[in-house]
């Protein structure tokens, strides 16, 4: 008995102690893992809370020859809490698409949602979280669905599956997937939190140089017979069940989208290929490359794309496999007008390709299986796009890049969303008839030129970079040359800030500085549309949407339009979210700026016994009475006139050599 009590103490001696340390731990909130959301303010009965955006860190651990992989984005989203109107809500969780990358997060798709429902639903708050993190794959998207729940969703989307090669926790890399998620599941406990900290204080925090898309590729292709492919499909079925069953047990609907790829546009990215490129001893390789030659050529009539599919088929023998032999046939059968035969071919060449950033077909079967045995609803967004697209399928008419959709694309998916939402929307009858087009969403949004002719030159760097221009290299005459059609709508002080963000990006966000750029240039009808979309990029804060509010007002005062109702609501509800950030505690709010802002958007509301106090304020300050002078002056003196203290504003007047704005 002695023996088998020292055993037994033996074995739980070890436990015993991680579970004393990791009690003990729980004395250090810094080692718990950061939570999904934060709360920053709170007045009344309303709360300023906060999507962390450190948040995906507990996801970004790896590193790649010893220096830490650079952490993905999650969008920071304030919004408000209030226990008296509980607003309708959506969680959208995924990767990048879901984040809208690579345009900014106002015109990903569920800001697209959000519009739309709110048109549809005018009688109550909605609110869409856009809970996207680039380069993560299901592994890690179903753990922030299981943290998202704590919002209480009234629906959940779930878009996923493009990630499971080349994302993190994919299976394309080398090494046992096994691992990577052990190393997650410790970093949840404290203790393993502790070494990690340990580990990366002796080894150092040094982030690597290169890009994400960079240190994934170097994991190589995934050959077409290769186990991982199957362990792929196997991983998104586990993944997307376990969602599944987190939302059936809150009974909360779930709707799984298919996944949409850039086929007719996009060539693959790796291909089975018999002879090194450049060996000329196959006639199959030398027949596959006449036929690249001709099909690169800006123009060529049907009767030389029938000799291009000639010369394919003599090498079909050898190159059966070939992704890159698929996609030629695809682009001659589509200039013979034999578009539907090139469909098919398009897609083959994406299910052979040998580096899949693109989900196989394979990918969306397992989903539409699923959603066919669970009864969940499934948004087919694929079918949707390929019914919008031209009859030889999907591509740049509705992508920005192999499988992130643009913005029309945004648009057209947050329709497919909106289609299947409504099942759930009965009880609110909704107006589905104030639904605007999409057209009417996107200048609502911000689609700007400036924005389009940065993303165009990224995208030509991408598809003229390793891996993607081995057989891409063609597409960057097509975004070289859309960039030059931009190029032409951007006033000059535009084309100042496109050059500067296309180098490096600048201190503040595109939007906002080609704003302030535009402002200083008087050229007040463009900066106006600026400063609204940064507003709608980054709610809640003090810059980039506060002043940006501020300045908005100014451009409409200056080109001497009517304030509208609508107009005068959006001041009102920036008014309120000064306030509400006022009663927090954030490191980057700044009282002078957040008083001067207040002071403002009263004297614009017409509050001018409001406004005084905080304009007052800051022009006490020398600092910032000098640097917001232009602005700071009108709107003081005008509150001292209200007050009846008309010398006070003469002699201010005649100070500051103030010009009277009507």
């Amino acid at each position: 008995m002695r023996i088998w009590l020292f055993r037994a103490a033996t074995l739980l001696f070890g436990p015993a102690i991680l579970g004393a340390v990791e009690l003990l731990l729980l004395l250090f909130p810094v080692l718990s893992p950061p939570p999904l959301v934060l709360n920053l303010a709170e007045r009344l009965d309303q709360q300023i809370r906060m999507v962390n955006p450190h948040y995906p860190r507990q996801f970004f651990t790896q590193r790649h020859h010893g220096r830490l992989i650079a952490s993905g984005r999650m969008a920071p989203r304030p919004f408000l809490e209030s226990t008296l109107s509980p607003p309708y809500r959506i969680v959208v969780v995924g990767a990048s698409t879901v984040q809208g990358f690579p345009h900014p997060r106002r015109l990903a798709a569920a800001s697209f949602l959000e519009a739309m429902l709110q048109d549809a639903l005018p009688g109550h708050q909605v609110q869409v979280f856009n809970l996207g993190i680039t380069s993560i794959g299901s592994f890690a998207v179903a753990r922030v669905l299981a943290d998202a729940l704590v919002l209480q969703p009234d629906a959940v989307v779930v878009y996923t599956g493009h990630n499971e090669f080349y994302g993190l926790y994919g299976a394309g890399g080398s090494g046992p997937r096994a691992f990577d998620r052990l190393q997650y599941n410790a970093l949840q406990w404290r203790t393993g939190r502790l070494l990690n900290e340990i580990v990366d204080a002796l080894r150092g925090q040094d982030i690597v140089s290169q890009s994400l898309l960079e240190i994934m590729s170097q994991r190589g292709d995934v050959p077409l017979d290769s186990s991982r492919r199957r362990s792929a499909e196997e991983d998104l079925a586990a993944n997307l069940r376990q969602m599944i069953e987190l939302c059936r047990r809150r009974d909360t609907p779930l709707i799984l989208c298919t996944l949409v790829s850039n086929d007719a546009g996009f060539a693959p990215v790796a291909s089975v290929e018999s002879l090194p490129r450049g060996a000329r001893t196959s006639p199959g390789r030398a027949w596959v490359d006449s036929a690249e030659i001709l099909l690169n050529e800006d123009a060529i009539a049907s009767e030389a794309a029938g000799r291009v599919l000639s010369l394919l088929d003599r090498a079909r023998g050898d190159w059966d496999d070939s992704a890159w032999l698929w996609y030629l046939r695809g682009c001659a059968l589509d200039r013979m007008g034999l578009t539907g035969e090139a469909r098919q071919a398009f897609r083959q060449s994406r299910n052979l390709d040998t580096m899949p950033w693109r989900a196989p077909s394979s990918h969306n079967e397992v989903i539409r299986t699923l959603a066919g045995e669970d009864g969940v609803l499934v948004a087919d967004i694929e079918e949707v796009f390929l019914q919008a697209s031209p009859s030889r399928g999907i591509g740049w008419e509705l992508m920005a890049d192999h499988v992130h959709p643009s913005v029309r694309g945004q648009a057209v998916m947050a329709r497919a969303l909106l289609a299947k939402l409504q099942i759930t929307l009965v009880e609110k009858s909704p107006q589905l008839e104030k639904v605007r087009r999409d057209e009417e969403y996107q200048t609502m949004l911000g689609d700007l030129p400036i924005e389009r002719v940065v993303l165009q030159r990224t995208i030509a760097k991408f598809l003229d970079s390793p891996p993607m221009d081995r057989y891409n290299g063609h597409n960057v005459r097509i975004f070289r040359q859309r960039v030059q059609a931009e190029w032409q709508q951007l006033s000059r002080p535009e084309r100042l800030v496109a050059e500067k963000w296309s180098k490096h990006q600048g201190d503040m966000p595109l939007v906002l500085d080609a704003a302030e750029q535009l402002f200083a240039a008087r050229d007040f009808s463009r900066a106006r549309l600026h400063y609204a979309a940064s507003r709608r990029n980054a709610p809640f804060t003090l810059r980039a949407d506060l002043w940006a509010a501020v300045q908005w007002a100014w451009t409409m005062r200056l080109e001497k339009r009517a304030w509208a109702p609508a107009d005068l609501e959006q001041l009102r509800q920036a008014l309120d979210r000064a306030d509400l950030l006022a009663e927090g505690r954030g490191p980057d709010l700044s009282p002078p700026i957040l008083n001067y802002i207040r002071g403002e958007l009263h004297y614009f509301l017409a509050e001018h016994e409001d406004a005084l106090p905080y304009l007052e304020a800051v022009y006490s300050r020398d600092d910032f009475r000098r640097e917001l002078a232009d602005t700071l002056f009108p709107a003081l003196a005008a509150a001292l006139v209200h007050a009846g203290r008309v010398d006070e504003a003469g002699r201010l007047t005649r100070k500051e050599k103030i010009t009277p704005r009507k």
